[in-house]
C-alpha cells in the first residue's frame, strides 16, 4: 500500500505549536529515554519520520501520540534542540482539529485571535440570553433576583448539551473511522483490553511510569503539588464528577421538583475541590516551575486552565450564596458568568483540549488491542 505524501504538512503542523522538528536527524535518543516506547510504539521517533515526509495518512489515526504524557525528557535530551515533546503535543492538537465537524477546530488551535474571538463573542451570547429572557419563577427556592431565571438558564443549557451530543457523535463517527479500531476487533477476545483501559483510566499506572528512569530507578517522593500524575488525575475526575453533579442536579431539581439535591451537592463540592486544586497545580507548573514538557503553553493549553480555574472559583462562590441564601446583584452577576462559561465550555468540548478525555482513552484502547493476540483456531 502506497503513502501519499504532503511536503506542505510540516509547515502547517507547526501552527499547531510544534518546533523546529526538521532539525531532528534520527539519532534515536528520544526513543531511547522514554520510560513508555516500546517495540512496535517507538515514539517520538516514528512520528516524527511520519511527519517530515508529511504522511499524514499514518498520523491521522496513529495512537502513539496519546501514548506520551509530555514528561519531558525527550526534550530535555534531543541534541538538535527540536522539542519532541512538543512536536508529540501538536500532533494531539492537530488529530483534535481533524475530527470537528464544523472545520473550527484547526482555527481554533493554529489562530490564538481567532480562539479568543469566538470566547468571547459566545460568552456575550449566552450572556445576553439569560439576561434578556425571563423565566415564569416557579421554583420559588431560587435565591438569585431576577437577572437571571432558573428556567432560562435550564433551557440554554439542554439545547447546548443537545449540540454537545451532535457534535461528539459526528467526531466520534470520524475516530472510529480514521483510527482503524474495527478490524481489530475481529479475531480478538477485546474484553482484557477493556479492563487494561479500566485500570489504566482510574490510575493513571502509564504517566506514572513516567517518573521512573529507564534503568529502573523509582524517583524520590515529591509534594502532591509537583507530582504530574496526581494533578492530571485530580483535574480528570474532578471534572468527571462534577459533570455527574450537574446532571443529578438538573434531573432532580427540574424533572422531579425536588428543591435541593444533597447527593449532588455533596458529590459537586468534593469534585469542585479537587478539581481546583488540580488546575491550580498545573497553572502554578507553568508558570513558577516549568520543565521541559511544559515550558512551552500553547494559548489553547491556557484557555482550558484558565476555565477550569475561574469555572470551580465562581462554582464555590455561588455554592456559599445558595448555603447562605444572600442577595445582591453581584452574585447574579457571578451567577451569569460562571453559567456562559460552563455552556461555552460544553459546546466548545470537543475542539479543546478537553477533547483528551474521550479521544486518550480511546487511542489507549487501540493501542492495547494492537498488542492483543489474535484467536488461535483448534
Amino acid at each position: 500500500m502506497s503513502i501519499q505524501l504532503d511536503p506542505t504538512f510540516l509547515p502547517d503542523l507547526a501552527k499547531y505549536g510544534a518546533g523546529d522538528i526538521s532539525a531532528c536527524f534520527h539519532c534515536g535518543n528520544c526513543t531511547a529515554v522514554c520510560n513508555l516506547s516500546e517495540e512496535g510504539a517507538s515514539f517520538p521517533r516514528k512520528m516524527i519520520r511520519f511527519a517530515q515526509l508529511g504522511a499524514k495518512s499514518e498520523l491521522i489515526g496513529a495512537s502513539e501520540p496519546w501514548l506520551c504524557y509530555a514528561c519531558g525528557e525527550c526534550s530535555t535530551t534531543c541534541p538538535r534542540q527540536a522539542e519532541p515533546a512538543e512536536f508529540m503535543a501538536s500532533l494531539r492538537r492537530w488529530q483534535i482539529a481533524q475530527l470537528d465537524p464544523t472545520g473550527m477546530g484547526k482555527l481554533w488551535f493554529k489562530v490564538p485571535a481567532f480562539a479568543l474571538l469566538v470566547t468571547m463573542a459566545l460568552m456575550g451570547v449566552f450572556g445576553t440570553l439569560m439576561v434578556s429572557i425571563h423565566g415564569s419563577k416557579v421554583f420559588p427556592q431560587w435565591v438569585f433576583g431576577g437577572t437571571a431565571a432558573y428556567e432560562t438558564i435550564h433551557h440554554v443549557g439542554m439545547v447546548v448539551g443537545a449540540l454537545l451530543v451532535a457534535l461528539l457523535a459526528a467526531s466520534f463517527g470520524l475516530l472510529v473511522k480514521r483510527s482503524g479500531i474495527l478490524p481489530l476487533l475481529k479475531g480478538r477476545k477485546p474484553w482484557s483490553a477493556f479492563k487494561w483501559l479500566a485500570a489504566e483510566m482510574v490510575t493513571m499506572k502509564r504517566h506514572g511510569d513516567c517518573e521512573i528512569s529507564a534503568d529502573g530507578v523509582v524517583p524520590i517522593a515529591k509534594p502532591a503539588h509537583k507530582d504530574h500524575r496526581l494533578v492530571h488525575l485530580a483535574m480528570m475526575w474532578g471534572f468527571i464528577g462534577l459533570g455527574v453533579a450537574t446532571t443529578l442536579d438538573f434531573l432532580f431539581i427540574f424533572f422531579l421538583g425536588f428543591e435541593v439535591f444533597y447527593p449532588a451537592r455533596v458529590i459537586g463540592t468534593i469534585a469542585g475541590a479537587v478539581m481546583l486544586w488540580g488546575v491550580s497545580a498545573a497553572i502554578w507548573r507553568r508558570i513558577a516551575d516549568p520543565k521541559s514538557g511544559t515550558r512551552h503553553t500553547n494559548f489553547a493549553d491556557a484557555w482550558v486552565l484558565a476555565f477550569l480555574w475561574i469555572l470551580a472559583v465562581t462554582g464555590f462562590w455561588l455554592e456559599v450564596v445558595v448555603t447562605l441564601k444572600a442577595h445582591h446583584v453581584v452574585h447574579d452577576w457571578v451567577l451569569i458568568l460562571h453559567a456562559a462559561m460552563a455552556m461555552e465550555f460544553v459546546l466548545l468540548f470537543g475542539m479543546t483540549k478537553m477533547a483528551h478525555v474521550l479521544v486518550r482513552p480511546f487511542m489507549l484502547l487501540k493501542y492495547k488491542l494492537e498488542r492483543t493476540p489474535m484467536e488461535t483456531v483448534d
